[in-house]
């Protein structure tokens, strides 16, 4: 395997982490996926920004508090990775997540949703880090309970 195939496939497999890391609530894990002044926007299905911060810590405790009393799921496929240059790799997956949410806790009863992320990974001493990460919804159904 030539390094831009072994690169792709770590970039795979640290996104395969950040789904398992969000479902399974390793926040530990999940932050360390991310540079430090990483910049995070989703947008619902009508291009409206719905989430935005500047910096991995405040999008991993707002992750943390979003999921908290929550039960998820994160789907990723269809990848479409290209390298940007010898330590850049951009990626587009699509996506699927459902969220149920427990009596007492912050959601609305059941968040389903599709949509795709757009990202932009950097390499850095400790491997390969999300830099960019955009979610752009297609899809967003929403149960009361």
């Amino acid at each position: 395997m030539d390094a831009t195939r072994d690169d792709i496939e770590q970039v795979r497999r640290a996104k395969a982490r950040y789904a398992r890391f969000l479902d399974t609530k390793d926040w530990d894990g999940f932050a360390a996926l991310f540079e430090p002044n990483v910049r995070v926007r989703m947008f619902d299905p009508a291009g409206n920004i719905i989430v935005s911060h500047d910096d991995r810590d405040s999008f991993v405790e707002a992750a943390r508090v979003g999921l908290e009393g929550g039960q998820s799921i994160h789907q990723m496929h269809n990848d479409e990775i290209d390298r940007v240059s010898e330590d850049e790799i951009s990626a587009i997956w699509s996506m699927e997540d459902m969220i149920i949410f427990r009596p007492g806790s912050v959601g609305p009863g059941r968040m389903h949703g599709y949509g795709h992320y757009h990202e932009l990974w950097r390499r850095g001493p400790d491997g390969w880090r999300i830099a960019r990460l955009e979610l752009r919804r297609t899809i967003l159904e929403f149960t009361e309970k």
